[in-house]
């Protein structure tokens, strides 16, 4: 009798142990596609927009002569069994605005 219980113990332990763990995988799920939709303003959201989200990363904030902030960026280009190729850009403000300009190495 007590092996019986003990074994439906175990049965119970283990589909609510299962429980937990679906519930915990569709809450991080869901959270990262929250992340993914979030919309960002200014030059991370034209970054988002142009490379695509989380792509890119910033490397260095410059100031030119006329005081305005500049930013330098790259984004990684993987290849099987490669190193990573980098693509370098920077990027500005306008008064319509974001660029960037590819910046040749």
């Amino acid at each position: 009798m007590l092996k019986l219980l003990i074994f439906v113990l175990i049965l119970i332990t283990l589909v609510l142990m299962s429980m937990f763990i679906d519930g915990v995988m569709e809450l991080h799920k869901q959270e990262k596609e929250e992340k993914k939709n979030i919309i960002r303003d200014g030059m991370e959201g034209y970054l988002d927009r142009t490379f695509g989200f989380g792509t890119f990363t910033i490397f260095k904030t410059l100031l030119d002569a006329d005081g305005h902030t500049r930013y330098l960026v790259y984004l990684p280009k993987y290849e099987w069994f490669k190193a990573p190729k980098y693509e370098w850009y920077e990027v500005y403000a306008t008064q319509s605005g974001f660029k960037h300009e590819a910046i040749k190495g």
